[in-house]
């Protein structure tokens, strides 16, 4: 068994681009179909000008000593990789990116015992 990887030993990096589902119909379902309308409006604007966080699919890459995993989330709204950092998800998003390279640290470690002489 390995020890668990602190999340200070590890490179968090975040890779960005725009997420390919479409803004209509799947922005906002909060109901009110003018209300999801106007979002949807003001995330189409933000696109058009340039701003990839207005809708964009979110890659949180966990790095150790060349090993990765990550996580990703899609239908992301922001306007900034700032809001995102501030937002509970990016957080999530590490937490599960660490876990998934401590599982692979793990497999990798069991793989390994066979060859010890």
């Amino acid at each position: 068994m390995i020890r668990k990887l602190k999340p200070e030993e590890v490179t968090f990096s975040i890779s960005v681009e725009m997420d390919d589902t479409p803004v209509r119909g799947n922005a906002l379902a909060s109901g009110d179909s003018y209300v999801d309308r106007q979002e949807e409006d003001l995330i189409l604007k933000q696109l058009n000008n340039g701003n990839i966080w207005a809708w964009a699919c979110v890659k949180v890459t966990a790095t150790w000593k060349g090993y990765s995993e990550y996580d990703i989330l899609g239908g992301c709204s922001y306007e900034s990789e700032e809001e995102f950092k501030a937002d509970c998800y990016y957080e999530d998003m590490k937490d599960r990116a660490l876990e998934e390279l401590q599982n692979k640290l793990e497999s990798a470690a069991k793989d390994l015992e066979g060859l010890e002489e």
